[in-house]
This record gives C-alpha cells, structure tokens and sequence, in this order.
C-alpha cells in the first residue's frame, strides 16, 4: 500500500507559482500536473510511419502533375517525327501552339486553384483529391486521343485545372498532418513525387497521356488510400468549427498516446483567435495582418515565377535544341529530370536542418548565377563549348527544388490560419 502511494505521488510535481492569478484560480493548488511520459522509440517509429504513408497517399495526385508540368518537352520532341494519331490524322504544332501547350497548364491551374477552395472548404480534402481524378483523366484522354490541335490544347488546359485542384487540396492536407517538427521535411514528398511523375520521356507522346490516367485513379481513390482517408479530417478545420472533442480523436490518431493533444488544439484556437478566427472566407483577408502576410507570400511565388526555371521544366528539350547542345532530347530531359529528382531529395534532407530562408536565398542566389552564365553562353559564343548549356541547365534545375520550388508552397500553408488558408492560396499561388 505504502509502494503504490509512493508511486502515485511520484507521477506529480509540485506547480511552479505563474504569478497568474486567473490561471492558478482555474486549477486546484498543489499537486496537480503530471509528468509527460516519454514516447518509447519504437511507438515514435510506427507513429512515423504511419504519417509519412498518409503523406505519400495524400501526395499521389502530385504524380499527375509531374506528368502535365514535363509532357511538352518529350511529347513536342516526338510530334517532329512521328505525328501521326491514333485516329489516322496527322497533327501539326505552329511554334505558337507549341509555347501555349506549356502556358494553357498554368491558366488551367489558375481556376483549378479557385475551384480548389471552394471544394475544400464545403467538401473536404478527402472528397477534393478524390474529385481531383475527374479533370486529369478526361484531360489525359483528350490530350492522347486529340485528332487536331484544339482539342489536345483543350486537354491540356483540363490537366491545369486539376494541377490547379492537387497543388491546394494536397499540400494543404500534407501540411496539417505532419508533426510540427517534421512538416518541412513532409512537403517535400509532393515535389518528389512530381518530379518522379515526370519520368515520362521513353515513350510516344499518345502512350505517355493514354497512360496517365492509370495514374490519376491510382492517384486519388487506390484501395489502400480509402483505408487512410478517414484521417484526412483535418483538426484545425474541425477546431474553428468548434469541434474539439472530434479534432481530439484525430490528434490522437496522428500523434500518439504520448503527445499534449490538449495544448496543440489550444494552440490552433489561439492562433485563430489572434488572426481574426471569428470570420471566415474572404472577410478574413481583409485585416491587417493577414494583407501582410499575403504581401510575403506573393512576392515569393512572383520571385519563383519571373526565376524562368518553370520553363526549363516545362520546356527543357527546345531550350537546349535552342541553344545547340549535342544531346537528344530524351537524353535531355532524363538529365534533366535526374537532377531535379537529386535536388528534391537534398531539400528533404536539408529543409529542416537549415532552415527554410537559407534553402530559399542560397537557390535563388545559384539559379540567378547559372541562368546568367547561360544567357552571356548563349549571345556571346560561337558554340565551341556546347556542354555549357546542359550544365547551367542541370544546375538550375537542382538548385531550384533545393526551396524555390518548395518553400514558398510551405509558407503559404504555414503563414496562414486555418480559417483564410484556403482562399488565401489561390491569390498567392497565382
């Protein structure tokens, strides 16, 4: 009897006086906190686990996107040479419509991002990323099947609007996920996933956008994905709906017996409640702070657009043919994309340790070098270098997914309360 007392006592500790008195009158004096119990190592394993295949099965939709963002560059190389459809037609590009296949993506994605919001906030992720298979398999279908230029631009612009739908649907669920500690390592899986799915460059352009709608139902409503979906019940919406004992069993779901589920929902309610938590939508964007926070996230996605390295993606065969490097364009492009891919994985690595404003200034810094390094190459040369191009080309490409890719993605989930982030990153993306 006197063992079992001593061991009850023994899970206390005495309360440090906090000197406030609203605090200390809320709970009773004495001995009244227990000890946090330490997570065992293998409990803290499973439960990693456990979060990183959510993650990965919430981030398959971003294979998709890999394929869309890097389709132009193997599929305008074999339209030169074998043009022919699976319907008897030739199909013919102009130098116009081939710079539009690349550009009719990003106005797609524009309105997929609105759309994006407006599915979230009333449907969920889960429904989001499940509806997000609707514009990529009839995009890909479109795009493989067109008998005339039109109607594979037409497609191109239905693949943008579903990029539009993964890129806020998915990192949104991946952001609110992970654990803290670990949610900048976590979004790096979508941009490796997105650049794995751009390993599209070894067949006929038909064969890459007929098989890419294999991708898209496995993408976003596979068997083992509907095991995990249940999860996708995010705990910070279910906070500001005033749903805390439902947002408490997911936490527990996510983060363990051993973690405070308790002082994370009373973080979310805090920080709901100091950017304004009581509006909701668009109402939100209009206070201060959140017009600050969009101006940071803004101008880091402009930085990322007018960086010129999202057309080296989209783009990275006709640019090197451009610039009269001897290799193929096959070659090119599994150059290319090896380096993104080693990139991604240096960002997963590195995000967490460094910090995401060094990934951020250091792959601004190198991409600003290689570009210029390729432009002086390109208009005061005579060619007698050629491997020049392909170098200052895999350097952009590397360095770009070390943070100028990822990081402004991270900071417009992270920036944001739970209540304005979803109709925050439409505006901000674009």
């Amino acid at each position: 009897m006197a063992s079992d007392m001593q061991e009850r006592v023994s899970l206390y500790e005495e309360e440090p006086p906090t000197g406030n008195s609203s605090q200390e009158s809320s709970r009773p004096k004495g001995l009244i906190r227990a000890k946090k119990e330490e997570e065992p190592r293998a409990e803290y394993r499973r439960r990693l686990c456990k979060q990183i295949c959510i993650v990965v099965m919430g981030a398959l939709g971003h294979f998709c996107l890999g394929t869309v963002l890097t389709w132009p560059s193997p599929a305008l190389a074999d339209l030169g040479t074998h043009n022919e459809t699976l319907t008897g037609t030739e199909l013919s590009l102009t130098e116009t419509e081939k710079d539009v296949t690349g550009s009719l993506a990003s106005l797609g994605s524009l309105f997929g991002s609105y759309i994006a919001g407006w599915f979230v906030s009333k449907l969920g992720r889960r429904r989001s990323l499940q509806l997000n298979a609707l514009p990529f398999i009839s995009g890909w279908l479109m795009t493989g099947l067109a008998p005339s230029a039109p109607v594979l631009l037409l497609g191109r612009f239905l693949l943008g609007i579903g990029v539009g739908l993964s890129t806020v649907a998915g990192t949104a669920y991946i952001m609110e996920v992970a654990d803290a500690k670990f949610r900048g390592t976590m979004s790096i899986v979508p941009s490796l996933i997105i650049v794995i799915g751009g390993q599209v460059y070894t067949c006929s352009w038909h064969c890459i956008a007929l098989a890419s709608p294999l991708s898209s139902v496995f993408g976003t409503r596979n068997v083992p994905t509907t095991r995990f979906f249940p999860l996708t019940r995010i705990s910070s919406f279910l906070v500001i709906k005033h749903r805390r004992a439902e947002a408490a069993v997911v936490l527990k779901q996510l983060r363990g017996n051993y973690a405070d589920i308790d002082e994370e929902i009373d973080d979310l309610e805090r920080r709901n409640r100091t950017t304004g938590g009581e509006d909701s939508g668009y109402r939100a964007l209009l206070k201060a702070n959140i017009i600050k926070r969009m101006g940071v996230v803004i101008a880091l996605f402009l930085f990322k657009q007018l960086s010129g390295n999202y057309v080296l993606i989209v783009q990275t065969g006709r640019v090197l043919e451009a610039t009269g490097t001897p290799f193929r364009p096959a070659t090119a492009a599994s150059i290319a994309v090896g380096m993104r891919l080693a990139g991604t994985t240096t960002a997963f690595f590195l995000i967490d340790r460094i910090g995401r404003k060094y990934c951020l200034v250091t792959s601004h810094a190198v991409n600003a070098i290689s570009l210029t390094i390729l432009g002086v190459y390109v208009y005061s040369s005579d060619g007698s270098l050629p491997w020049v191009p392909m170098v200052c080309v895999s350097v952009s490409l590397f360095i770009a997914d070390l943070g100028l890719h990822p990081v402004p993605y991270m900071l417009a989930a992270e920036y944001f309360p739970t209540n304005v982030r979803i109709q925050v990153r439409p505006m901000s993306v674009h």
